[in-house]
This record gives C-alpha cells, sequence and structure tokens, in this order.
C-alpha cells in the first residue's frame, strides 16, 4: 500500500501542474501575444508550484508540526517576498489585463502586493491540502490495521475450531474401535474426507453454501454411525441453497457440535435433534439446531468456548447482517440464526 500510494502522489502532481499550467496559458493569451503568454504563464505556474512544493515538504513539517510557529510565520513571509520579486523581474512591468489598445501600467507597489497576497493564498491552500491528505492516509491506515488486525483474529478464532472438532470426532473413532465396531473403518473414512475440507477449502474468507452444507451432511453421517439411536433421530432438512450463495467456513460446526455433545439421545428414546437450513429469495439464511438436551447439564451449551467463538466470528464477520438466538424451552435446547444477503 505504501508503494502504491508513493506512485500516486508522484504521479498526480504532475498531471494536476500541466493542466494548471495550461489554464493559465490559456487566460493570458485571450489578451497578450502567445510567446509573452507561455512566458507569464510559466512564470506564473512556477512560483506558485515553488510555494507549493516548500510548504508541503519543509515548512509544515519542519516548523509547524513541530510548533515553531514564529519561524515558520518567518519563513514563509522571506518565501513569499523573495518569490514576488523573482516573478516582476522575470516579468514584464506592465500586462495586457485587457483587449484593449492602450497599455495599463499599474504601480509597482500595487503589483507587489497583489502578488504576495496571491502566493500567500497559494501557501493557505497547500496547508489545508497537507492536512487533509495526511489526515486522509491516517484514516486509511487505521482502516488497514484494523482490517489486518480483524483478518488475525479471525484466523485465531477458525484455528480454534479445528482442534476442537478433532478432538471430538477422534473421541468416537477411538470409542468405536474400542469396542471394535464395523463402523470404525467408515467413520476413519470419512473423517479424512472432512480434514481434507477444513484443511484446503477452508482457508478462504468464504466458501460455497453447497460445500459447507455437504461438509455438515458428513458430520451428521459420521455421528448417525455411532449408534441406531443416532442414525434415527438425527434429521438434516436443506432447502433453496444456490452455487452463488456463500458464507464462512466452519461456522454453523459448533452448533451441531454442541447438539450432539448435550443432547441425550444415549438415555432417551424420545430424544432427537433436528437441524435444518434454508435461504429464501432475499439470500437470508435460516439456521435452526433444535435437541432434547441432559437435564444435569441444561445450562452447559451456554457456558461452553464454542458457542463464545462463534460467536465473535459472526459479529466479526456479519456486523449489522445476522441475528443470533440462543434458548431453552423445557428439556430442549434450541439455536436459530439468520445470516441477511448472503
Amino acid at each position: 500500500m505504501d508503494s502504491r500510494g508513493r506512485n500516486y502522489n508522484l504521479a498526480n502532481p504532475y498531471l494536476f501542474w500541466i493542466c494548471y499550467w495550461l489554464i493559465w496559458l490559456f487566460l493570458f493569451s485571450s489578451f497578450q501575444p502567445f510567446g509573452n503568454a507561455v512566458w507569464v504563464a510559466t512564470v506564473n505556474v512556477a512560483v506558485q508550484g515553488i510555494v507549493a512544493f516548500v510548504t508541503i515538504r519543509f515548512l509544515i513539517p519542519y516548523y509547524l508540526e513541530k510548533r515553531k510557529y514564529l519561524a515558520h510565520a518567518a519563513q514563509v513571509a522571506i518565501l513569499i517576498c523573495l518569490l514576488t520579486i523573482l516573478f516582476m523581474k522575470l516579468t514584464e512591468p506592465g500586462l495586457h489585463l485587457l483587449p484593449a489598445k492602450r497599455e495599463i501600467k499599474y504601480p509597482r507597489v500595487f503589483q507587489f502586493g497583489r502578488m504576495y497576497f496571491f502566493l500567500f493564498v497559494i501557501h493557505i491552500i497547500s496547508t489545508a491540502y497537507k492536512f487533509a491528505s495526511d489526515r486522509f492516509y491516517a484514516l486509511q491506515r487505521q482502516s488497514e490495521l484494523l482490517r489486518e488486525q480483524l483478518e488475525t483474529e479471525l484466523q485465531v478464532l477458525k484455528n480454534q475450531i479445528n482442534p476442537h472438532f478433532l478432538f471430538n470426532t477422534l473421541n468416537n473413532v477411538y470409542t468405536l474401535a474400542y469396542l471394535k465396531d464395523d463402523n470404525a473403518a467408515p467413520m476413519i473414512m470419512k473423517l479424512s474426507e472432512l480434514l481434507r475440507y477444513t484443511l484446503y477449502d477452508c482457508q478462504a474468507d468464504r466458501v460455497k453454501l453447497e460445500k459447507e452444507v455437504e461438509f455438515l451432511r458428513n458430520i451428521i453421517a459420521m455421528q448417525q454411525l455411532k449408534s441406531d439411536a443416532y442414525e434415527k433421530h438425527i434429521a438434516f432438512e436443506t432447502s433453496g441453497v444456490q452455487p452463488n450463495h456463500f458464507i464462512a467456513p466452519l461456522l454453523l460446526l459448533v452448533f451441531i457440535e454442541n447438539s450432539f455433545k448435550f443432547s441425550d439421545l444415549d438415555t432417551n428414546p424420545d430424544g432427537y435433534i433436528h437441524i435444518s437450513l434454508s435461504v429464501d429469495r432475499a439470500a437470508t439464511m435460516h439456521f435452526e439446531c433444535r435437541n432434547t438436551k441432559k437435564l444435569l447439564q441444561s445450562q452447559e451449551p451456554k457456558a461452553g468456548i464454542g458457542l463464545a467463538n462463534v460467536s465473535k466470528r459472526l459479529k466479526l464477520i456479519y456486523p449489522e447482517n445476522h441475528e443470533l438466538q440462543l434458548s431453552e424451552v423445557d428439556d430442549k435446547f434450541v439455536v436459530s440464526l439468520k445470516i441477511f444477503r448472503l
């Protein structure tokens, strides 16, 4: 960004001063011989350019910004005085200001005062430009630093999810392997596919919602291998998902993992986990995860690091663009999430 900013500063002033010189040339050539107009326009723009350059490059950084106000005022007065004298030496004392036969000559003091005031105005404009541009680049840099900080924080939050997910999955694989269950091998195969997705596809800021849905289906399918109760009482329904819908990766994983962790499918024959995801015509995603919960652990889902993590990611990625509700009704825990304008 700095290199681009320097190129911008070097290239554009040249174009500005050339156009500015052409304007002065047009004005002077309308009532003076062209050769004289070229000379006067060149000297006029040159002394203005010197005032602007010295003001921006030296007077403000070395005097005004260091609060050397008296020295700054003296330097400005001397600079403008010298340039005014130089301008009057290099140009004719009398300028044809009107297309008339009679040459109009002004007193030297009047010409000096007029040019001095004009160059002082150029100094004021240059000072205002310097402070405005410095303010603009400071805000731009601040915005860039904030963006880098948010990206770093998001990456840290994303990295926290993968070990958490891997830890839970390996626990399930270990349990099946320890029990010598036939589903251990298929679960390991699905784990390989899931790890491939998290290691490669999830490096982008956004992934296709289709791929995220497929990832969640594999997570659920792997969980359903644990027992018949899980296979029969876990449901996942989707609708309205299109190829042009994108979402932050691994955003919904925590909600589903929590439903697995805190559901009572192992002990309650009427227990269930119902997960639904739909996208309406306004490209708003509606996600809901509803599960029966263990009565002795009713407060644990809210206290987990996973929900705090995903809540923070939502605020960083979708500020003012999402609605998240966590609720407990009787023996059920419900997560409801809306993300607007996918």
